[in-house]
């Protein structure tokens, strides 16, 4: 009986360490706030023309972005204009691969849902990703943020 509650008590505290350890590579919540109003500032609007992937159904969205590269990525914070629920999404840009990964979440960095857009399949390039290969690249996404100031 004992060691199944230890078997329960580990079963339970690795999600909670997997959770603990992608919160620490991510913004602090000053740092994420900064973040948001540095998007919020941007004078030009980009509108999501295939958003369902990442779970908007039914609504324009309208972001306001900021755009970092490092080495041969470029990161985005997304930010919809006006806000929606989970309306923050990270995503990267690899121009030699020509793919995009998304993920949308909020405030609390949770990952809601995510996509990946491989341009070289044209609109069949835009997928639904779900996974550990989506949450690898969401926590490594955070990781980058957390390096801007």
């Amino acid at each position: 009986m004992l060691s199944r509650r230890l078997m329960l008590a580990a079963g339970g505290a690795a999600p909670l360490a997997i959770a603990t350890a992608a919160r620490a590579q991510s913004p602090a919540p000053d740092q994420l706030q900064r973040l948001i109003e540095r998007a919020l500032q941007a004078q030009e609007t980009v509108r999501f023309a295939r958003p369902e992937p990442l779970g908007f159904v039914n609504v324009a969205v309208v972001t306001r972005q900021l755009g970092l590269h490092s080495g041969n990525m470029e990161y985005y914070l997304a930010v919809t204009d006006p806000r929606l629920p989970d309306g923050l999404i990270f995503f990267s840009n690899e121009p030699a691969n020509r793919t995009y990964r998304m993920h949308r979440t909020d405030t609390h960095l949770r990952r809601v849902a995510s996509a990946s857009n491989d341009l070289k399949l044209g609109n069949q390039g835009l997928t639904a990703w779900d996974g550990p290969s989506a949450d690898n690249d969401f926590t490594a996404q955070l990781a980058f943020w957390a390096t801007v100031k």
